[in-house]
């Protein structure tokens, strides 16, 4: 009886570790313009070369100031995706995982790894090819 106590004790404390918790952020966004065929765009991001945690302030809805985007941190992102970018993950992407590597006047706190990348997997969009053109020009790679 006690050694099944140890377990359940064992098990509690390692599902409650940090490091088991959810590190990507699922985010679905309600475009303002409805009834179009793609109203909703749906994508999935994780930071990698990143300690637990990163994720905690771009994947907060109710530090959004758009209506209308709802933002979950779950286990992994969903199979399934239509496209891929992978970027250097900044001090930017690290609040606004829209920023895609772009520098926006201003200064960063201390420096993040050198191999920090974020990625982001694409599920819905109004325009595709704009979507993969977006991640290329904000310095991001591209794959299907």
């Amino acid at each position: 009886m006690k050694r099944l106590f140890a377990i359940g004790v064992f098990l509690c404390a390692g599902l409650s570790s940090p490091r088991l918790l959810a590190e990507v952020c699922h985010v679905t966004e309600q475009l303002a313009v409805a009834g179009t065929a793609n109203d909703v765009m749906e994508s999935c991001f994780e930071h990698r070369g990143m300690p637990a945690g990163s994720l905690d302030w771009s994947c907060n809805t109710e530090k959004s100031p758009v209506t209308g985007v709802h933002k979950e941190k779950r286990a992994n992102c969903p199979s399934g995706h239509f496209g891929k970018c992978s970027a250097a993950l900044t001090q930017e992407t690290l609040a606004n995982e829209d920023a895609g590597g772009q520098f926006v006047q201003g200064t960063w706190p201390d420096p993040l790894p050198d191999d920090a990348q974020i990625v982001t997997y694409y599920y819905q969009a109004q325009d595709r090819e704009q979507t993969r053109i977006d991640c290329e020009n904000g310095g991001g790679k591209w794959s299907q």
